[in-house]
Order: C-alpha cells, then structure tokens, then sequence
C-alpha cells in the first residue's frame, strides 16, 4: 500500500512540475513576443526563391538584435511607387523604405527629402565609408540614405568571337564602329538588345552622354532646372541619339531587337548568337550563371571620339532610408550602421549578391576584375551619373519612348524626340 501511494505521489508531482515547465516556457515565450520591437521595411523588386530582402535579411538582423522583427514587404517597381505614395501621404509609411540617387525614380531621395519624409543620417558612421557613393544621397549638407556601393553600364562581348576575328577592346567610338563592322561582315550580329523593355534604350544613350554632354557641361542637368539649357540645344542630346542611331541604321544592333525582352537577349547572348550585349554590373550574375559556352568581356562603351578621354557611367545604387515619421528612427539607425559596417554577416551577404560593386569593407579588395577599369576610372573622377538621376522622374520613360518610335516606326526624327523630351521635362519640373 505504501509503495502504491509514493506511487501516485510522484506521478502528481511530476505531473506537476512538468505543466510548471510548460508555463515557464509558454510564459517566456509570450514575454520575448511583447518585448520584441517590430520595424516594418519596405523594398522595390521582385521575391524570388531563398528572397534576400523578405526571407535572409530578417534572420540575419535577428542575430544581431534579438529583439527585433523585421518584417519587409517587396513589390515589383510600379506597385512599389503607387503604395508608396499612398502610404506617405496617410502618414503609415514602413519604418524604412528603398529610395533611388538624388531625381532617379518616383522614390528619389531628392524628393522625398524635400517633402519631409526622410530622416538625416549624418550621425551614421557607415555613410563616411561609403565615400562618393554618400554624395547621391545628400541635399543641403543632409545625408538621407545609406548604399553598399556603385552600378556600372558597360559591354559584355564574346572574347571567343573577338579572339577568332583578332580583334580588340574599342578604345574610342571610331574603333567601336570598325569592330561592329568587322563582326557583321564574318556573318556574327555585332550586339543583341532587348528593346521590347524600353528602358534598356538607357543603357547605351547614357554612356554616350557621359562622353558627349557632360564633360563639356558638368553643370548641364543644373541649367535645364533653371531654364538655361535645353534637350534642344545643339552638340547635346541631338549628338547622343544620332551616335546610338549610327548603330540601328548600320544593322549592327540585331534587327530583331524590337521584338527581343531584356532576358531574351541576354539568353542569345550567352547562347553566343552575337559579339556583345550592352548592360550593367546588374547582369553579371545572370551571365555567369550556367555559362560553359563562351568567356566574356566588360568595358565601357567608348562615347568618346579619337583623341578624346574615355568617361564611365557609373552611380551609387539604391538603398534604404528611414521615414521621418517612423517611431523607431533610433533603432533603425542601428540597425543601417550594422548592415552596412563593412564587416557584419548581413554586410557579406550583401556583397555576395553582386547586386552593387562594394567600394568599402569585406570584399571591396576581392573585386571581380571585370570591374577594375571602371573602378580606376570611377575613383580617378572621370565618370558621370546616370542621367535620369538628375532629371525629374518619367524624364526618361518620354525620352525611351520618343527615340523607340523613331528608331521602330521612322515616324518622327532627332529634333521631334528632343523637343518631346524637352517639353516632358519642363511638364514634370513644376
């Protein structure tokens, strides 16, 4: 009988103190979930598989605050714009939002700073590492966003092809038509394009412009906003567009090119159905990936004529900024001074994406050496910005969408698309 009762004793007592365990965690468990901080953060781009922004990021900010959940929300870009919009103006702005260079985007810094929707982040340590890269995003002594580093426009080519027709990196724009010429005759389509998304039109015409426009005029964009220059003005944007022009009406742009998207010509590109491919540091990933056919090339598109020096299109990308009304701005600071300290997890994994071209910090002395000519040229000066950074947002979808027609349909000439451009301009400044 004794040894029935010690029996149940224990089963109660154990019993007993294994729902107390259960409450001690079921306790704990609440307790860490109302301590924990919610930052909202909000991004432009498409969710794709293991996300970085939606999926990564979070985990990895866990590991270095404990109590804080990141919650991030990513849309593709015109959904981004329209819920942006909506949210800053019913004061429900994330806690941290993806804003572009100075005028680029309808999410440029220089607009919503000018607006009051951003805080400063001079205080950060991070934004004096970032060195240049600082300057994109700062508007009256003001920095207002943080970025891991640069993108770059440039030429892939098939070194094979080049190889085979001895033929080298064009150091000028004469010699870039002689090669174009070489390559068309041995039967090969000199460059493959994706003009079905119109804004790849950028990426050629904004090089052009570095050599033509802006090294003759460094103040060009600042004297269309006050109204003393103009698209119109003769040995600017009327150059660029015949320059980039040269090359349709010569058939060295792949004829189909109107009918290709971007990913499609990058796709006949490494298949190694033409020389060269105009783009960015932003397609380097893509090209790499599942490439056994061909090695390939970068370098600049040379805009500049023989005997004149050879300028890069290069900008500091995109990064996040911290709404003005957000209830966190303290601890969002830190958490902007861990992603971007050069040294953190989250910074190497950044880095990894080769989404930017870091200039700081890990694996800013491991660059890819395709980079190195640009770098050079970046960190000596001799390169300009994007255009559309110093434009009024929707400048260049008119500017994309005039020289489309005329290249496509031959309705319209140079002076038609630069005086569109100049009105679109003028439309969107007030």
């Amino acid at each position: 009988m004794k040894r029935i009762i010690v029996g149940i004793l224990c089963i109660i007592l154990l019993t007993g103190c294994g729902k107390t365990t259960q409450d001690t965690q079921k306790n704990h468990a609440e307790n860490t979930k109302n301590t924990e901080t919610v930052i909202t953060m909000m991004y432009s781009g498409t969710v794709g598989e293991n996300d970085f922004e939606t999926e990564q990021l979070p985990k990895l900010i866990k590991k270095y605050f404990p109590n804080v959940r990141l919650k991030v929300t990513k849309l593709p870009d015109d959904q981004y714009y329209t819920s942006l919009k909506t949210m800053l103006s019913s004061g429900e702005c994330p806690d941290m939002i993806f804003v572009q260079a100075m005028y680029a985007g309808e999410n440029s810094v220089y607009s919503l700073a000018k607006a009051g929707y951003l805080e400063p982040l001079n205080d950060l340590k991070c934004i004096h590492y970032s060195g240049t890269c600082s300057d994109y995003f700062t508007l009256d002594d003001n920095v207002y966003a943080v970025s891991s580093g640069i993108s770059l426009l440039g030429t892939y080519y098939n070194k094979d092809i080049f190889s085979k027709l001895k033929l080298k990196e064009p150091k000028n724009w004469e010699e870039f038509l002689a090669c174009c010429k070489k390559i068309k005759q041995s039967g090969i389509t000199p460059i493959v394009a994706g003009d079905k998304d119109q804004y790849t039109l950028q990426f050629c015409l904004y090089q052009i412009a570095a050599n033509q426009i802006y090294p003759k005029n460094k103040k060009y964009d600042d004297m269309l906003w006050q109204g003393t220059s103009s698209f119109t003005d003769a040995g600017t944007w009327d150059t660029v567009l015949e320059m980039q022009k040269v090359l349709y009406d010569k058939g060295y742009i792949d004829e189909e090119s109107f009918a290709y998207s971007e990913q499609q010509a990058l796709e006949k590109f490494k298949k190694g159905a033409a020389a060269m491919m105009v783009g960015g540091s932003f397609h380097l990933t893509a090209i790499s990936q599942n490439n056994e056919k061909f090695n390939f090339g970068l370098f600049p598109l040379p805009g500049n004529h023989k005997g004149e020096k050879l300028y890069i299109s290069a900008t500091a990308g995109g990064g996040p900024a911290i709404y003005s009304g957000s209830k966190h701005k303290e601890l969002c600071k830190k958490i902007l001074e861990r992603m971007h300290d050069g040294q953190s997890d989250i910074w190497k994994k950044m880095v990894e994406r080769e989404t930017y071209i870091p200039v700081y910090g890990w694996g800013s002395e491991q660059i890819n050496p395709l980079y190195q000519p640009f770098l050079k040229k970046y960190n000596n000066g001799d390169s300009f910005y994007w255009c559309n950074q110093g434009w009024p947002s929707g400048t260049e979808n008119e500017l994309e969408r005039l020289f489309y027609r005329m290249i496509g349909t031959k309705s319209s000439d140079i002076n038609a698309v630069t005086k569109g451009v100049q009105n679109k301009f003028m439309e969107l400044k007030k």
